[in-house]
Formats: structure tokens, C-alpha cells, sequence
């Protein structure tokens, strides 16, 4: 027996909706979604509200489509198939087991319903329910930052193909930089890029740094890329704005301590003659590592969570030409600067922004 009843889910918003209108366009055409698809949204805010929404789906896929034709029935962002507040009540779960009677029973022929989540138990009856007579896809974010970044590459990838744009190497390094590793920023952002390229289709470092916006992710990066690029005012700028924002101050000294990290590794680089940076056939950053010496063998291997020759060859270059306009005993300087004001930052009366503000002037004025 065909397939019926879909069940999708996962962290990944933009992959979860995605997969669900691709699964409509199978089953209905544009024609005869006008009148076959009907969409129940199952983003709620109370258990009421849920029992509701889960009658108005079972009463939707127990009813045929008009003057009986195929039907699909789009039960979208359900937020109540996990360990939340709404979730664990026993009506909810009841009126749950309610809908996977429904779809066990099969549906009536020429109907289909799909479910969409951001988040399922699999623990609970309902998701074992469906287990048995649904098409599940999952679209989980990875929990490692290697592997958000990754995917975010094959998304961004995908995505690229699918709209017409083209990038190389630097260009895509440099987008991932910015928007970040959420797929839905991602593609908003390609959008974005390729109303403003026109009749262009080779997206260029230039371009991206010209339009795309960085995401909530990037936005402490853009702070330390500014650092390291010793522009004081455009670092208050950032600062300023991160500071209305909320974010967490602590997680904006360590973006910086970070990137006063990375120079100094870059700085003893290049004074040492360990690495050379130049530029491909195509334009794109080109970096060689020398063979290091054994102590430098062991900081690489041991000390750092990511060796620092595994950087992406864009990056790489950023840091390198950040890195010549730092001597090494200012970087100094500001490594011992910033370690007295994260003391500070816990034992001083200060406010955090204008610690963080003095900060800045002291490294750079």
C-alpha cells in the first residue's frame, strides 16, 4: 500500500518545510492545490489550543476532498510532539493517540497527510505510532560546530545551484563567515544576493560583504574582524549594537580574546617563516604551510581544539594580513589587556560595556 501519512521533523526549520512542499508537489499539482491542500497550523500556545488544532486535523483527514478529488492535508509546525508544556499533558496525548488511530486505520484513498515539527519525542507513543505506518524524514542541526559548518557548506551549495548564483571558494568562505550555519538565514541571504547581482551570476567577496547580513552567530565575529582589522570606531560601532542586543558579555570577550589569539599564532607565523600566502588560477586564496619545528608540531597538534593549518585558506588569509598590522609585543599588549578585563568583568562594579568599551580604546587608539 502507497504511502499516506508523513511525518517530518527536526531543528532544521528551512530542510523541514522544504521537504513538506516538496512532498505536496509530488502528490498534487499547482492546480489542484487551489482546492486539495489544506493547512492546519499546529504552532500553539496552550493545550487547548493544541486539542484544537490536533481536531481540526483529524477531522480534516477524515473528510474527502472536494467533489472527490485528491486531498492533501499539511498539519504544519506542530510544537507539541515533544517535552514541552503543552506536550505533556495527558488531553493532549489522548487526543494524539486519537490522530494515530486515524492514520493507522489508513486513510480514504486519494488523501494524504503530512506533519511537519520542529521537534519529536521518540520516546513518546505517538512518534512510535507512526513509526509503523508513516514516511519519516528527520532534519536534526548538528550539535558539533564541524558539522554545522558542513552541512551549512552543502546547503549553501545547494541552494547556489538551485537559484543560478556561482562563488569560489574565498566568496563561499567569506558568506558562511557572515550569515552563519542556519539554513534558513542561508537561503534568505542567496535571495537577497541575487536580486542585488542583476544579470550577474559570479557572486565575488565584494558582493557579499556589500549586501548579505550577518546572522545572530556572527554578529560577536564581525566585533573581532573588526579588531583585527584596527578599526576602533567600526569596533564600538559593532559593540554598541551587540551591547543593545543583549548578548552576553562574556561571549563578546571571548570573540576577542580569540581573535588576539589567532594573530599571535599568525604573527609568529609569518616572522618565522612557516607560512606563505598567495593566489590560485582562479583568484581564489592559496596558503602553505612549511614544515614547523617540533615544539610548534606539539602546540598545533595538542594545545589547540582545531589546528590552525586545517583553516580554511580564505580565512587563513584574513588572519595573515590582520596579523602584519600587529607587532608582536603589542600583541602582547592586548593578550595581557584583555585577561585583566575579563578579571574585571566578574570582580568590578564597572558596567560590562564600558569595560569592554575601554577595552577596545586601549588596544587600539
Amino acid at each position: 500500500m502507497a504511502t499516506s501519512a508523513y511525518l517530518i521533523y527536526g531543528g532544521d526549520e528551512y530542510r523541514v518545510s522544504a521537504k513538506a512542499k516538496e512532498i505536496i508537489e509530488k502528490l498534487l499539482t499547482p492546480e489542484e492545490q487551489a482546492f486539495g491542500l489544506e493547512t492546519i497550523d499546529g504552532a500553539v500556545d496552550n493545550s487547548a489550543a493544541a486539542i484544537n488544532a490536533i481536531g481540526k486535523c483529524i477531522e480534516a483527514a477524515s473528510t474527502r476532498g472536494l467533489f472527490g478529488g485528491k486531498k492533501v492535508v499539511w498539519f504544519r509546525d506542530v510544537n507539541f510532539l515533544s517535552d514541552t508544556p503543552s506536550g505533556k499533558v495527558d488531553a493532549v496525548k489522548a487526543r494524539l493517540e486519537d490522530l494515530s488511530a486515524v492514520i493507522k486505520a489508513a486513510l480514504p484513498d486519494g488523501q494524504s497527510l503530512i506533519m511537519s515539527s520542529p521537534n519529536v519525542d521518540k520516546r513518546y507513543a505517538f512518534y512510535k505510532a507512526c513509526k509503523d505506518v508513516c514516511e519519516i524524514h528527520e532534519f536534526a542541526m548538528p550539535e558539533q560546530s564541524y558539522a554545522a559548518e558542513r552541512q551549512a557548506r552543502d546547503m549553501l551549495g545547494e541552494i547556489l545551484r538551485q537559484t543560478g548564483l556561482t562563488m569560489n571558494g574565498d566568496a563561499r568562505e567569506a558568506f558562511l563567515e557572515k550569515v552563519g550555519t542556519d539554513t534558513r538565514h542561508i537561503a534568505n541571504e542567496v535571495d537577497k544576493l541575487a536580486v542585488y547581482m542583476g544579470k550577474r551570476h559570479n557572486a565575488e567577496v565584494g558582493d557579499i560583504e556589500a549586501v548579505t547580513s550577518s546572522s545572530r552567530e556572527s554578529k560577536a565575529w564581525d566585533l573581532s574582524d573588526a579588531f583585527g582589522k584596527r578599526d576602533l570606531g567600526r569596533c564600538l560601532e559593532i559593540l554598541r549594537r551587540l551591547t543593545f542586543q543583549g548578548e552576553y558579555p562574556p561571549l563578546i570577550f571571548s570573540a576577542i580574546e580569540g581573535r588576539i589569539r589567532d594573530l599571535m599564532i599568525y604573527r609568529k607565523a609569518l616572522d618565522a617563516g612557516w607560512l606563505t600566502v598567495g593566489k590560485g588560477f582562479k583568484g581564489e586564496t592559496v596558503v602553505k604551510w612549511q614544515e614547523l619545528p617540533p615544539e610548534a608540531e606539539t602546540m598545533f597538534t595538542e594545545y589547540f581544539e582545531k589546528d590552525p593549518r586545517k583553516t580554511h585558506p580564505y580565512r587563513a588569509g584574513l588572519l595573515l594580513a590582520q596579523a602584519k598590522s600587529f607587532t608582536p609585543a603589542k600583541l602582547a599588549q592586548c593578550q595581557k589587556a584583555a585577561v585583566e578585563a575579563h578579571e574585571k568583568l566578574v570582580s568590578s562594579s564597572v558596567p560590562d560595556d564600558m569595560l569592554l568599551e575601554l577595552l577596545l580604546i586601549q588596544m587600539l587608539s
